[in-house]
Formats: structure tokens, sequence, C-alpha cells
């Protein structure tokens, strides 16, 4: 007979033991090697969604009109929000459950209000309409025009089938997620490193290092461009626990026990539980589950962290150069602003770079929006019986209609004309968010057994994480209302 225990309002399975790294990855050890080639890669997959649209199009922007002042908060968020991932994923690694699945455990309103937060804090679609804008400026030697929709819309829609191509091919979703974003985020950092070394001058690297220490905020700045940035430094603000959702796939702790997304060519039917288990807390349990929370961690300030740093202050340091030092006039806040820069300064093979870098950035987002969108939907859909007969108990059916529902709707997006606006919704939502994300994440830390608890330094971060994203939304919201 299966022993269950009580968490939050539902039960959950109890199992003797929690497994290993080893056990899970099938390995002697888990060294350098091992954690490059095989534990690593949640936290590269959402340092790739991070490393997009804020940071190529609102970063830039934001330093250009006020330069590099506002550098120290970029630590900052991205320290946070580290944290606030890392405070979920110990909860995954102790239970086997996404966030989604948990908040079911507050109530199906809070389960359903986290699923929903992630659908309408993306589905405005700046990402799809600049990642098109990015190839189609390409072949087309400029910036579109609104007279360009139908080209936007076929590079879009190109694009828009790459990604489902993509998300349907290896083993397990997560991993070919993983795989891509090795190569992607190679050919970005790689980029961005090079061209930062050639073009920014030393005084420029020592107004970096100023604008680190300067702990200010000019007089004057937009409150909705500054709130849309901090929403952007790192990943989503609120909305990180969506990352959490690929630790869980990849098999952390007891997420090994409740199965993952495969893909829909090359992977198979896999048994996703509707919800997780839970361990005995014996010592030997206790001793494996801190570390597995100590792997994710490192992941996460090795990868995420660094990663989030380098990636925001790099374009924000590289755009600021270009205009200020370089003194080139370019339309800053749109795809092609990097095109059009080393265009005019290396012709047709340094346009092509910026183009190519473009579309490296954005499509990674554009394909890391659309995953987390669907799994947290399909996450939370999953809970229903009627759902899992109607798919035959196989997930794989309900996550690529989801994917098809959801490139569609991003389509939409290809005949708009202002996808930093677009953006800026997004973002601004990813910090509400955090208003049910933190409490949420307190309530399930009340409720678990004491010796899987945060740490109150944890609870004490999230708390002041929570309370800034706060005063970002207040302030925007109140300039959006006329009221600031």
């Amino acid at each position: 007979m299966t022993e269950t225990t009580k968490l939050g309002k539902l039960p959950i399975e109890v199992v003797d033991k929690i497994p290993t790294p080893e056990e899970v990855f099938n390995v002697k050890k888990i060294g350098v090697k091992e954690r490059i080639l095989l534990l690593y890669g949640s936290a590269l997959i959402a340092l790739g969604v991070s490393i997009g649209s804020g940071e190529f199009l609102l970063g830039p922007s934001l330093s250009i009109k006020l330069g590099l002042v506002l550098a120290w908060l970029v630590p900052i968020g991205a320290f946070l929000q580290t944290i606030y991932i890392y405070s979920y994923t110990k909860f995954t690694i102790a239970t086997g459950e996404t966030p989604v699945t948990m908040f079911f455990r507050i109530g199906i309103w809070a389960g359903w209000l986290g699923a929903l937060g992630v659908l309408i804090g993306n589905i405005w679609g700046g990402w799809a309409y600049s990642a098109a804008a990015a190839l189609a400026g390409g072949f087309l030697g400029r910036q579109p025009t609104p007279e360009d929709r139908m080209f936007v819309g076929i590079a879009g829609f190109s694009l828009l089938l790459l990604a489902f191509v993509i998300l349907s091919l290896g083993r397990r979703v997560a991993r070919t997620l993983e795989i891509f974003n090795w190569f992607d985020l190679g050919v970005v950092f790689t980029s961005f490193i090079i061209l930062a070394i050639i073009l920014v001058p030393p005084s420029i690297w020592g107004e970096l290092g100023s604008g680190l220490v300067s702990f200010t905020i000019p007089q004057g700045i937009d409150p909705i461009l500054l709130a849309g940035w901090w929403g952007y430094i790192g990943l989503l603000t609120g909305l990180n626990y969506v990352a959490v959702s690929w630790f869980k796939d990849k098999g952390h702790g007891m997420g090994s026990l409740t199965g993952y997304i495969s893909a829909l060519i090359g992977g198979k039917k896999i048994e996703v539980s509707t919800f997780g288990k839970i361990f005995r807390l014996t010592p030997e349990n206790i001793k494996i589950f801190k570390r597995w929370c100590n792997l994710a961690l490192e992941e996460l300030f090795v990868i995420f962290f660094l990663g989030a740093i380098v990636g925001m202050l790099i374009p924000m340091t590289l755009a600021y150069a270009i205009a200020r030092g370089l003194g080139l006039e370019i339309l800053w806040g749109i795809p092609l602003w990097l095109a059009l820069a080393l265009g005019k300064l290396w012709g047709p093979a340094g346009y092509w770079w910026g183009v190519v870098v473009a579309v490296f950035v954005l499509f990674k987002t554009q394909l890391g929006i659309v995953d987390a969108i669907v799994r947290n939907v399909a996450d939370a859909a999953w809970k229903s019986e009627g759902v899992r007969k109607f798919f035959r108990n196989d997930i794989r059916y309900l996550y690529y209609l989801l994917v098809a529902i959801i490139l569609a709707w991003a389509s939409v997006a290809f005949f708009a004309t202002a996808p930093v606006t677009l953006i800026l919704i997004s973002s601004n939502m990813a910090n509400a968010a955090a208003l049910y994300g933190v409490p949420f994440l307190l309530y399930l830390n009340y409720k678990m057994p004491k010796e899987l608890r945060l740490h109150w330094g944890l609870i004490v971060l999230n708390i002041i994480f929570m309370i800034i994203c706060a005063i970002f939304l207040t302030f925007s919201v109140g300039r959006a209302l006329g009221v600031l």
C-alpha cells in the first residue's frame, strides 16, 4: 500500500529513498567533466532565455539615454533572481514537483494563477517580432518598415517553424534546449566579448566601473522603462519559477522519479506524475538532498548569475561605446542596432555579423519562452483526469498542441510596429508576478517538513526581492495611469 503524507492541502506519496546524482546520471562520480557534460543544463536554458530582448534592446536603449550609471542594479537583480530560483528549486528537489504543481497545494486558484501568470506575462509577442525583424532586416539591408510587414511575416513564420522543429527533436525537450543553448550562447557571448575588446575604449570601461558603485537613479528617468529593464535583468523577476521546471525535467532529486516531457521525434511516451513524491526524513536522505541543493546552487551561480551579469552589462557598454565613443548615430531600441553600427564600421561583413548576433540572441529567447509557457500550462492542465484521458496519458500530445497554438498566436506580433512596447508590457507583468510568487514560496516553506525548509537568510532575501519588484511596479503603473 502506498504511504502518503499531507503537504499543504493535498497528499503526497512517501518513498524510501531520494536518488543520488550518481544514480540519476549513471556515473561513478560527479566531477568537473560530469558537471559540464551531464549535470549543467537547466541554468543554461534559463540564461539562454534571459539573454534576449531586455539585454539586447532595453539595456542598450537605457545606456544610450543615461550612460552606465545604472550598472549597479545588474548584479543586485541577478543575485536576487538567482536566490528566488534556487529557493523554488530546493522544493522541486524535495518533491519532484514543478512550482506550478506545488501551487495547487495552496489551492486550485493558486495553481492556475501560476500557470496563467506565465502565459499572460509572455504572450505579447515582442520576442517573436524582434527575431523576425532582425532576420528580415538582414536580407533587406536595413531596418524593416510598416511596408515590409509581409516580408517580416515570412521571416517570422520561418523562425516559428524552426522553433517547432527544434522542440520536436531529441529524447527529452529540456535536453534539446540545453544542446541548442550551448551552441547559441557560445556564438553570442564570443561575439559580444570580441566586439567589446575591439570597440570599447578604456575610458568607457572606467565609466562602467563607476556605474557599478554609483548606487544612484538619475532624475527624470521613465519609470516604465526602468521597471521594464529591472524585470529583464536576469530572467523574468517574479515569473522566474518557470526556470525550475527545467531542473525537474533534468531529474534533480525527486524529479528523477516523476517523469519528464519527451520529444515528439526521438522521444517516447513517458508517464508524468500528476503530483510528486517526497522521501523519508532519514539522515542519509537529508544528506543526499542537501548535496542536490548544493549542486543546483553551484550551477545557478556559475552559469546563470555570472552569465546574466555579463549578458546585460556587455551589450549596454558596447552600445554606449558605439554611440558616445565612436559617435555613430544609430536607431536604438530596434533589433538591428548592432548590425547598423557594425555596417557603418566594417561594411557588409560587419552588418551581417550584427544580424547573426541579433537573430541568435532573440531566437533562443523565442524558443525558451515558448517552451516555458507551454510546459507550465500543460503542467496545470495535467492535473485534470479528463485531460489525461483525452490525451491518452501522453503529455506530449498536449505539449505540442499548445506549442502550435502559442506559435500561431505569436505570428500576430509580426504585424506590430513597436516591439519595445510589447517587451515593456511583458517585463512589467513579470514584476507583478513577484507579488504572488514570493508569498506562495513562503506558504509552501511553512508547510514543508522543518528539515527541508529554507534558511531564514533566503526568506529575507526573497522578501527584499518582492519589495523591490513592488516598488518598480508601483512607479511604472503610476506613470502609465498619469499619476506620476
